[in-house]
């Protein structure tokens, strides 16, 4: 079986191109050229095992289709933009691969956000939320920042086109992502409060799971076991910052400060969730930490990494990279 990953050259390709490989399958990325430039020690490793990248000044229907993908993984994404920008990645594209998967009759997954659920109104922060009976229409989604309109776009396109590939598609909406590769600011962040062994307690659970969980439910949903689904693909450990912290340094016997900012938290929410751009990754933060849901599946029975597990994942792989700024 030949699987094409539109826009594997990231933190998610890599580790959904090792599960993949580890499964017997063969593994094309697709992307625009310059992409593996960005992010070279990526694209060296994936190519080291066994992995074909090719690049396109531009991807397109005619480019996808010429792959001959038994099934296609929509993982390219936009954190920070304009409209447009965040539409292209999320919406434009996908639409190409749409029309390359009804072609050649493949599969199609598209990995999307719980973002894309937005607020929900009439439903309190801090509730349960799984996924919809009828997919976004059940009640008021209000999205507040481009990232999350957006994947809402995309979904809502391949719910509407899911005839055109027979009902062959899912979508995947993991909630903060942690483990190997996890290169995004947030996890450079972290690094730095266990340098300086600080550890703020926000007062909110992290709506946070290990990359190989998704890796993993991506790979089952390629498989056909999740047709017709949308997933909510997320732990359900919450654990707040202070306790990932706190975590990492019992990991690396070192004693680290807990300190509170809840109310400062809650106060700041309040104020930027006014002020940041809608087109800031900063917006689609704000957002779930001011909604606090908790993000839960009717579909997924398994068993999810605790959170012992992603800490120390994350911190094997820091240290496999020698950075400096993790001792």
């Amino acid at each position: 079986m030949k699987y094409v990953l539109v826009g594997g050259i990231g933190y998610l390709g890599v580790n959904l191109a090792e599960e993949l490989i580890r499964r017997g399958y063969k593994v094309i990325v697709v992307g625009r050229r310059g992409s593996e430039a960005k992010r070279r020690v990526i694209a060296e490793y994936i190519r080291n095992l066994g992995v074909d990248i090719r690049l396109y000044d531009r991807v397109n229907y005619v480019s996808l289709a010429e792959q001959q993908g038994d099934a296609y993984i929509h993982i390219a994404g936009k954190i920070t933009g304009k409209l447009e920008d965040f539409r292209e990645a999320h919406v434009y594209l996908l639409d190409e691969g749409i029309r390359a998967a009804r072609e050649l009759g493949s599969r199609i997954v598209y990995v999307s956000s719980i973002g894309a659920i937005g607020e929900i109104l009439g439903v309190k922060p801090g509730s349960i939320v799984y996924e919809e009976e009828k997919h976004l229409n059940d009640k008021p989604h209000r999205h507040n920042s481009y990232h999350e309109l957006t994947k809402a776009e995309g979904e809502k396109l391949l719910v509407s086109r899911g005839v055109d590939v027979k009902g062959k598609w899912s979508i995947i909406r993991p909630g903060l992502i942690m483990g190997p590769w996890a290169y995004h600011i947030e996890w450079r962040r972290f690094i730095d409060l266990l340098k300086l062994r600080l550890a703020p307690r926000i007062g909110i659970g992290l709506p946070i799971v290990h990359v190989r969980d998704v890796s993993e439910v991506i790979a089952e949903a390629i498989e056909g076991r999740y047709d017709g689904l949308w997933l909510n693909t997320v732990s359900p450990y919450y654990p707040d910052m202070a306790d990932l912290v706190a975590e990492g340094c019992r990991q690396l016997k070192r004693r680290c400060l807990r300190i509170p900012l809840g109310l400062i938290i809650k106060l700041s929410l309040y104020s930027l969730g006014y002020i940041t751009p809608r087109g800031s990754p900063l917006s689609l933060t704000i957002n779930l930490l001011r909604l606090r849901y908790r993000y839960a599946s009717r579909h997924l029975k398994r068993e999810w990494r605790p959170i012992e597990v992603m800490v120390k994942d994350f911190l094997e792989w820091v240290k496999s990279i020698q950075v400096k700024s993790y001792s």
